[in-house]
């Protein structure tokens, strides 16, 4: 690592290092800045129901030419990408902007927003770091280097239950981890066509247990496999289930809802809509949702209470309900109700649900076979194997940058790179050097003053510069979350078009955690469910927390602790019943006894503390 600045920028930048902290023998965090504010904010343009982007010059040019006719200061952007390994370089499109504005200035361009929309036209408030043009920064960066042999477990893992999001910080106290960042990228609320739950986008592995199947071909990051430690390779998975007549099907997902393959590369019989037409693909594409009208999913005890409900327009479906040992109870259709404890549902639709009716009998034994495997086809099974992919592309491979995006779906359906190969955003990395010494590192961006992120071939050479032989990206943008001795360090943000000065803290759907190897993970559940006298929800912090406050004791004099999300309950050692209650209730430890007094005053005994 180069001890003067960061390949960012330009060369007349000097690196502000902060002080190497040591978190534990063999783990350590480093904080690192550069760079100042050299965009500006305008306003992107388009017209009403049109595209953002043009792919016909002429066409952006004479928008232009429209919009300055009405008094508009507006110009033509072109939008170019970098030549990644396997995909080749360019203009993408052309983009048109109106106004220019100073980094502080942002409220100047809303209110040209405004302005515009008034005028009959579309727009939106960016500034243009995000474009990947050339830019001073400035940047924030935040590493933890993990060495070969400190004593820790570097594991995948996710809240409560894998079909919804938690916080880092959430995961993070969960699992007892001394440092957690947020894993894969999810199906967010946000997206179009959102399932209704926080599932992983692809490849989650926790414990070698397959707890959703890969976007096969995309990049992951393998961790605590046999002889490899860490690992970057592109990962597919396969699942297939065999009935007591010797039927055998492939199955199409894990904990995820049938006929909707978030990220598609897919085992077959899935489809894209493309420029409105139904078109087959098996290939992944990062974001964008394959469908199959016929399939077979497993829920396993991970995903929650209950199977969901068939998808909209399905029409037949069917739930196989089994025990733990895959010995099927039931059969009920339409699908969609109670996963029995410790047990399993194969969810089936269409043809999927037609064979399972024929095959799967109560009372008789469905035998399941999973496997995951690398670039080359090779098993990459172990005992201790976790693992996560669906975020970024490889950044790094053989101590060389090699940036993927073609092979991670972030290209448009022809190949050509698309928007997300050139902006600029949050970055979550990973990587390993050459000795063995894992990355975990995070870029701030959408932040003119502070941070504006990086675009992926930045990220890359980032990686290269820290040591990495191997690298990829993890979920992005408001993903991006490092929390450090369960405080949160970075500075998370949602949009660009925001002044808040308080991160925001996005719920994602798995972390990757370094857990010290003499702390055991918390309880999965100490508190029991539905106690009478709630009259708040309480946080998920309270997974373990007998195990956590233990530390409080007769002699402690006021301690007050922040749990969970950023605004969690406070947490108190009181010799008697608090007078009063802060909003959403107070937890307290009283003579011993872990206690809860609501907003409306009632008290609810917990147990030992």
């Amino acid at each position: 690592m180069a001890a003067n600045k960061m390949p960012l920028g330009s060369a007349g930048q000097t690196l502000a290092a902060g002080p190497v902290s040591t978190l534990m023998p063999g783990v350590t965090y480093q904080e690192l800045t550069q760079g100042y504010a050299s965009n500006v904010w305008s306003v992107w343009a388009w017209r009403v129901g049109g595209p953002e982007t043009y792919g016909n010059q002429a066409t952006a040019q004479a928008l232009v030419t429209e919009l300055s006719g009405l008094g508009f200061a507006s110009r033509l952007d072109t939008l170019t990408a970098f030549a990644a390994a396997d995909t080749a370089g360019g203009v993408i499109g052309y983009a048109v902007r109106v106004g220019s504005f100073a980094p502080q200035q942002m409220n100047e361009a809303v209110t040209l927003q405004a302005s515009l929309v008034s005028a009959g036209y579309q727009g939106r408030v960016i500034y243009t770091a995000e474009d990947g043009v050339p830019s001073e920064g400035p940047w924030e960066v935040r590493v933890v280097r993990v060495d070969a042999d400190a004593k820790v477990r570097l594991k995948a893992v996710h809240g409560a239950q894998v079909s919804t999001s938690k916080t880092v910080r959430s995961m993070a106290v969960a699992s007892r981890a001394l440092v957690a960042v947020n894993g894969g990228e999810f199906d967010i609320k946000t997206m179009a066509g959102h399932s209704g739950y926080e599932v992983p986008q692809g490849l989650y592995v926790q414990d070698n247990t397959l707890l959703s199947a890969a976007n096969n071909g995309r990049t992951a990051l393998l961790l605590e496999g046999v002889g490899q430690r860490v690992r970057v390779t592109e990962a597919s998975s396969s699942l297939r289930i065999k009935t007591v007549d010797g039927a055998e099907r492939a199955v199409d997902g894990i904990n995820r809802v049938p006929s909707r393959v978030l990220g598609c590369g897919g085992v077959g019989g899935d489809t894209l809509v493309v420029d409105g037409v139904a078109t087959p693909t098996l290939k992944p594409w990062r974001n964008l949702i394959c469908t199959d009208p016929d399939e077979v999913v497993i829920f396993r005890p991970e995903w929650g209470a209950a199977t969901p409900a068939p998808w909209q327009g399905v029409t037949n479906s069917v739930d196989v309900v089994m025990n733990g040992n895959w010995v099927v109870q039931e059969l009920r259709s339409p699908a969609g109700g109670a996963i029995p404890t410790g047990g399993r549902v194969l969810q089936g639709i269409g043809t999927g649900a037609d064979w399972l009716r024929t095959h799967a009998k109560v009372g008789e034994m469905v035998t399941p076979t999973a496997s995951i495997t690398d670039a080359a086809g090779a098993a990459v099974t172990s005992p201790t194997l976790s693992g996560v992919a669906g975020g970024g592309p490889a950044l790094v491979r053989g101590g060389a940058k090699s940036v993927n995006i073609g092979a991670n779906g972030m290209t448009s359906f022809t190949g050509a790179p698309n928007l997300s190969s050139v902006q600029r955003h949050p970055r979550t990395l990973a990587g390993v050097t050459a000795s063995g010494q894992f990355l975990l590192v995070t870029v701030d961006g959408r932040n003119p003053g502070r941070s504006v992120g990086l675009t992926w071939s930045e990220a890359a050479d980032l990686m290269l510069w820290l040591g990495a032989t191997e690298a990829v990206g993890l979920g992005s943008g408001g993903d991006t979350a490092m929390v450090v001795s369960n405080a949160l360090s970075n500075s998370p943000r949602d949009t660009w078009n925001t002044q808040d000065t308080i991160p925001y803290e996005r719920s994602v759907a798995t972390a990757v955690v370094v857990v010290p190897d003499d702390v055991q993970p918390a309880p999965v559940s100490t508190i029991p469910a539905g106690i009478s006298g709630w009259d708040a929800p309480l946080n998920e912090a309270l997974v373990g927390l007998q195990t956590q406050i233990s530390y409080l004791t007769a002699a402690t004099a006021a301690v007050v602790e922040q749990l969970g999300d950023g605004t969690g309950l406070p947490l108190q050692n009181v010799a008697a019943t608090p007078a009063t209650t802060p909003t959403g209730g107070v937890l307290y430890v009283e003579a011993g006894v872990l206690k809860y007094r609501g907003g409306k005053g009632t008290v609810t005994t917990l147990g030992p503390a």
